[in-house]
């Protein structure tokens, strides 16, 4: 069961978030606490040389191993973990929906138990490379070339790099890692990759978090045109990303730059060099638990900044933390990523788009975004939000109607990842015949 709760989770889908001042993802209703440690890196900093460890899928402290290098943490408060699996066909995909088994029921080739919905097809499905995780696609032209984070499911970080994966839908592991998502100074067993993968035409950027005050880390930039030119840069508590041509978005504490740190989405400027940071926007919120959120970018690139917050109706501490997305538009941000100023974000300059503690992931699907929902190993729906900017006001973005895309009666397929690639979504899937990616279009 373990195992394939963490193959489930890895396959691109964000993880716990960093700490009670960067809380993302919490298991919900009836699941256990925890099934690794990374699961356990929310409940935020025990205090000195203590961490959190997952016993008996629940959370104990423990004292922090000695470790040598600059990468020896202080505290547990930070850490998405994105470990990757290996596993195909185990856990809730090969067990019993309804008394009925997994096994034998019909499943798709493609979709698998899961439902497409009215106005969305399915063109080609590619199997994925083992230990792949999330992923992100390059276009040019018609040509989409396909770049993944790789983990062979092994405790130590040194195993999580970047690969190319050929061109869609000839989906094929490259022959030797591009990167490594951390570098050597940092590899311990308190690092904790971050798990997305995202890129603005040119370069990609993933990042990691370490185990210790503050939440420190860095975002990998990989030039896929120049590889010596790639560099790492400070970001504490990275926790998701999405990007335009020449600036990437990321959520999270801070970035080299900035003036000032805290929870808010920070914009790094790669258009030239040497790169800038800044913190872009800050969220309409004044919890002092308020956490980190979900990232993306339509095709017509409108922004979506999310943060999340506890569930307010609970009296449970560690109740299922309530995400909230809001829409900006591009005539907003953009200015403020040249002049390197900060927006405040409300419901007025970027109206909210969706909110729930079922929110899984979220991904540009053309001029829209598709919203992931469910719970933490489970898959209820895949769902599109139509997103138009301008109009009267160059500022403004309409939101369309939640229109189902993908939906299931059962727990034997799910979707374990999205990313946009072009105007349309792939989408990760594994139930009992293993983990495939399937590309999904719009109808016109």
């Amino acid at each position: 069961m373990k195992t394939a709760m963490k193959g489930s989770r890895w396959f691109g889908r964000f993880s716990v978030a960093l700490s009670a001042a960067a809380l993302g993802l919490l298991v919900t209703g009836c699941e256990p606490e925890c099934v690794d440690r990374f699961d356990c890196a929310r409940k935020g900093n025990v205090g000195e040389g203590k961490q959190f460890a997952c016993v008996d899928n629940r959370c104990v402290t423990q004292d922090i191993p000695n470790e040598t290098g600059s990468d020896a943490g202080t505290g547990s408060d930070a850490g998405t973990g994105s470990d990757a699996g290996t596993d195909a066909g185990t856990g809730s995909d090969a067990g019993t929906d309804a008394g009925v088994a997994c096994a034998d029921l019909p499943h798709d080739p493609k979709l698998g138990t899961l439902q497409l919905q009215t106005g969305f097809a399915a063109a080609e499905s590619a199997t994925v490379p083992e230990g792949i995780g999330a992923v992100t696609v390059i276009q040019s032209g018609s040509e989409y070339t396909l770049y993944g984070l790789r983990n062979t499911d092994n405790t130590s970080v040194a195993d999580d790099s970047i690969y190319a994966l050929g061109t869609w839908p000839n989906v094929t592991l490259g022959s030797a890692a591009l990167y490594a998502v951390v570098p050597d100074a940092d590899r311990g067993n308190s690092t904790y990759p971050s798990g997305f993968l995202t890129n603005d035409g040119t370069r990609l950027l993933t990042g990691y978090t370490r185990g210790a005050e503050g939440s420190p880390g860095n975002v990998l930039v990989y030039d896929t045109a120049t590889p010596k030119d790639s560099v790492y840069i400070s970001a504490p508590g990275n926790f998701s990303a999405a990007a335009v041509s020449g600036a990437f978005f990321i959520n999270g504490l801070g970035i080299d730059g900035a003036s000032q740190g805290g929870l808010a989405v920070y914009a790094l400027n790669v258009a030239s060099k040497p790169f800038q940071g800044s913190k872009l926007a800050t969220f309409p919120t004044t919890n002092v638990l308020a956490a980190s959120g979900y990232s993306a970018v339509t095709s017509d690139k409108v922004a979506v900044f999310g943060y999340s917050v506890p569930d307010s109706s609970s009296s449970d501490p560690w109740a299922p933390y309530i995400n909230h997305v809001h829409a900006v538009s591009p005539a907003l941000y953009t200015p403020a990523v040249s002049s390197r100023s900060t927006l405040a974000l409300s419901t007025t300059n970027a109206p909210e788009i969706y909110s729930g503690n079922d929110l899984q992931s979220v991904a540009g699907f053309g001029s829209g975004v598709a919203l992931h929902r469910g719970t933490f190993t489970a898959t209820r729906d895949v769902s599109r939000i139509e997103l138009t900017p301008g109009g009267i006001n160059p500022e403004a973005v309409t939101a369309g109607d939640l229109t189902p895309v993908l939906t299931t009666s059962n727990t034997c397929t799910n979707v374990v990842s999205m990313a946009p690639m072009g105007p349309d979504l792939l989408v990760g899937v594994k139930d009992k015949n293993g983990r495939r990616l399937v590309r999904l279009q719009q109808k016109q």
